[in-house]
């Protein structure tokens, strides 16, 4: 009868490449029971990778969806907060309406004085940046989108000395006329950029309205309102107090007509954040399908998965046991 038997040398081969093959095993099914994923792709696909490529476009296309609606909303919300600011700031309108009824210069000086340092401080809320970019100078981001006070102050008294302005409604005309469009506020005032043409994309269907500037007409008749009141700290109208009363007067009715305005303003900003947080919502419900979708064509049932770990350990520990008896084998404990 003749006996096939393997030698100890090849013994002992084959024992290293079945333990190698069973790790081999274990260490795939552990990543891919850590992960989800099935490690080996190329024969899952069979080469087609169509269905997955375009599930990866997808998720890019959305993903920097995201972070444009992410950039546009902390713009909006930028704007939000300055216009809330800019209403708080003037909140002198009462003084300014009260103070003709008091003829005191000095209280109409200090009105004035008080005015000016609101002037300066919404001049400083409108040149806010957000993210590195200036929120309300439209295409031109890099800069701030007003000039300073003190450069807009000087510019109206000499457009008031020029003008030969000895009344109240002398001034309102030139400060109007200064801040409405046409005037000194396009070349000295306002120095951002035009309004953007469009806003950005927030998805496939939807284009958000462009950002607003320092140029909006609202914004025009607000600081006009507090340029016409800040006049008051500077002197204008000298030695005449009831015409510096009835100008305090305009000022606080001119800026009660601006809070309107602002309000409306304000208005608007809230429809483009609730356009915002849509696109949002719809574009994350867009990723997680897509998410979804990929997990189907990667993923791995880690319940097989597991099922195939417990069997590879249970194949290496007997391989591990096997291999320690073979090892304790001699002619000794034979005979």
């Amino acid at each position: 009868m003749n006996v096939n038997s393997i030698g100890d040398l090849a013994k002992n081969l084959q024992l290293r490449r079945d333990t190698a093959r069973i790790r081999t095993d274990l260490n795939r099914l552990t990543q891919e029971l850590s992960s989800g994923v099935d490690s080996n792709l190329v024969n899952r696909f069979k080469g087609n990778f169509a269905p997955l490529s375009g599930i990866e476009r997808g998720l890019a296309r959305a993903e920097s969806f995201l972070a444009v609606i992410s950039e546009h909303d902390l713009v909006v919300s930028s704007a939000q907060g300055a216009l809330s600011n800019l209403r708080t700031l003037g909140e002198i309108s009462g003084t300014l309406l009260t103070v003709q009824d008091t003829s005191d210069p000095t209280l109409m000086i200090n009105a004035g004085h008080d005015a000016m340092s609101r002037f300066s401080s919404v001049i400083n809320t409108l040149n806010v940046q957000s993210g590195g970019r200036s929120v309300f100078s439209g295409v031109t981001t890099d800069r701030p989108a007003l000039a300073d006070a003190e450069t807009i102050m000087t510019a109206l008294e000499s457009e008031i000395a020029l003008a030969g302005a000895v009344s109240a409604n002398d001034v309102v005309t030139v400060v109007s006329t200064w801040f409405a469009v046409g005037g000194g506020y396009d070349t000295l005032g306002y120095i951002g950029g035009a309004q953007a043409t469009a806003g950005p994309r927030l998805s496939d269907g939807e284009t958000a309205p462009p950002p607003i500037t320092a140029d909006h007409e609202a914004v025009r008749s607000y600081l006009a309102a507090l340029a016409m009141g800040g006049l008051l700290g500077r002197d204008v109208l000298p030695g005449n107090t009831e015409e510096q009363g009835m100008l305090a007067r305009e000022a606080g009715l001119h800026l009660i007509d601006a809070d309107d305005q602002l309000v409306d303003l304000k208005a608007s900003l809230g429809s483009i954040q609730g356009q915002v947080q849509r696109a949002r919502s719809e574009v994350m419900a867009e990723t997680e399908g897509l998410e979804i979708a990929r997990t189907g064509l990667l993923g791995v049932d880690p319940y097989e998965a597991a099922v195939e770990l417990q069997s590879a350990e249970s194949q290496l520990q007997s391989l591990y046991t096997i291999t320690a008896r073979l090892s304790r084998l001699s002619l000794t404990g034979y005979l």
